[in-house]
């Protein structure tokens, strides 16, 4: 039993709409010096699957091969600057997690026990934990089924 971590996000080329609506909401709260948010989709996959059949589920199931990009057991990222995660507090139904583990076994593959989703963004500007918390309660996430981690950019 194993947990894979899959992030789908947009390729390079593709511009990132969510992010830059974020982004304008970002200076809408009149917080200045973000110069960029990307988003990326986050699959929690727990099962007995091994690393060949994780890339079919991204490859098949979860990315656009046309907009999209994915990339699973990513090491540490955030030299790109600020990361910040939400995710379902435990015991709180994730329907597009549900959803997954249909979706999963509809293309034959078996030994998923869950999907979690989630969502993460990066963050590049001027920022610092406090500015990024407030950001992420008032922007990202809801605190009554929500939960979220970040981290400061490596550099």
């Amino acid at each position: 039993m194993r947990n894979w971590k899959v992030e789908v996000y947009y390729k390079p080329e593709v511009p990132d709409t969510v992010g830059q609506g974020i982004l304008e909401d970002i200076a809408d709260l009149g917080i200045s010096g973000i110069d960029s948010v990307r988003t990326a989709t986050v699959y929690w996959i727990e099962g007995s699957l091994d690393a060949q059949t994780i890339d079919r589920i991204g490859t098949e199931l979860l990315a656009d091969p046309i907009t999209q990009a994915y990339t699973f057991d990513a090491q540490n990222d955030t030299a790109a600057g600020w990361t910040l995660e939400v995710q379902f507090k435990p015991g709180v139904t994730d329907a597009v997690g549900d959803s997954t583990v249909k979706g999963i076994k509809d293309l034959g593959i078996t030994g998923v026990t869950t999907v979690q989703t989630g969502h993460k963004y990066w963050l590049m500007g001027a920022l610092n934990a406090e500015i990024l918390e407030t950001i992420a309660q008032r922007l990202l996430m809801n605190d009554v089924i929500q939960t979220f981690s970040y981290e400061k950019p490596s550099s």
